[in-house]
């Protein structure tokens, strides 16, 4: 997909881009065929993908355009989500961060193996969040400090982001992670489709406080939320794509995690579907 982008290149903007994919220009090779003077920014784009710097690419084409990154980095991209004691990282901390890539799902969770989360972040090229520029990244850089491996920068600095929220309110889907996902049909059809982050929240201070299994439903809760994230990539994708030349390299499909070989306590999330009831009520 990045081989049809045109718009890392000064001067080539939506419009232009899109009078040379009509007039049959779909490639570098093509571009560079009708337009030898980007031979210079191309070489450097070749350069930046054969080298897997998926930041160089986020740099050039802005963040707008982030989700052309996708299809060339899938297999590097981790899919990631993060549960806290609130809202702010000011006042409240990282509980555990969820993972998925092509490997399959895994837990970080405080007081376990959270501190290996800097050295396992620096593998990937490409995180997708939702909402995550303004909440996960800020909690995560926070939360760690600047990391000597990562030369006292983010910890993100490295790779690019794609952030959902933005693509696919520029495809018409609003609102927060859960209603896009029943907007889109992509909704998770689990028992606990009806917990909140404030239930999250409740389930680590359960799990602190001794309750059996809060922790493991709190993971499974987790891992619900990060397993619809390569769907709704793969939904924005096709769509931000359709009826481009970029059409024609969408990705194969993610492999998709099956969050049932997780366990949790369905009487405790029972217990917090129907207090968070009463307490509106009240």
């Amino acid at each position: 997909m990045l081989r049809s982008s045109f718009q890392l290149i000064d001067g080539i903007g939506p419009e232009r881009e899109s009078d040379l994919w009509t007039d049959g220009v779909t490639t570098w090779d093509e571009l560079l065929t009708v337009q030898p003077q980007h031979s210079e920014v191309l070489e450097a784009a070749n350069q930046s993908l054969v080298g897997r710097n998926a930041r160089y690419f986020q740099n050039v084409l802005g963040t707008a355009q982030c989700w052309r990154l996708y299809a060339d980095f899938q297999r590097e991209t981790a899919f990631l989500d993060i549960e806290t004691t609130g809202l702010s990282p000011e006042n409240s901390y990282v509980t555990m961060v969820g993972i998925i890539d092509y490997t399959g799902f895994t837990a970080y969770v405080r007081g376990e193996n959270l501190d290996e989360l800097p050295d396992a972040l620096r593998q990937y090229a490409l995180f997708v969040s939702f909402s995550g520029a303004s909440f996960d990244m800020p909690f995560l850089d926070k939360e760690f400090g600047r990391v000597a491996i990562y030369g006292g920068d983010s910890l993100f600095a490295h790779a690019a982001h794609l952030d959902l929220r933005y693509p696919l309110r520029r495809l018409g889907f609003k609102g927060g992670l859960k209603k896009i996902e029943q907007a889109t049909g992509l909704g998770r059809p689990s028992e606990l489709s009806g917990l909140s982050g404030y239930d999250a929240v409740r389930l680590w201070k359960m799990a602190n406080d001794g309750e059996p299994d809060a922790l493991t439903t709190l993971i499974r809760y987790n891992a619900e939320d990060v397993a619809s994230l390569p769907r709704l990539t793969e939904l924005m994708v096709e769509e931000m794509a359709h009826g481009t030349p970029l059409s024609f390299t969408m990705p194969p499909a993610f492999p998709q995690y099956d969050t049932d070989a997780l366990p949790y306590d369905s009487s405790l999330v029972r217990y917090l579907t129907r207090s968070a009831r009463y307490s509106s009520r009240g």
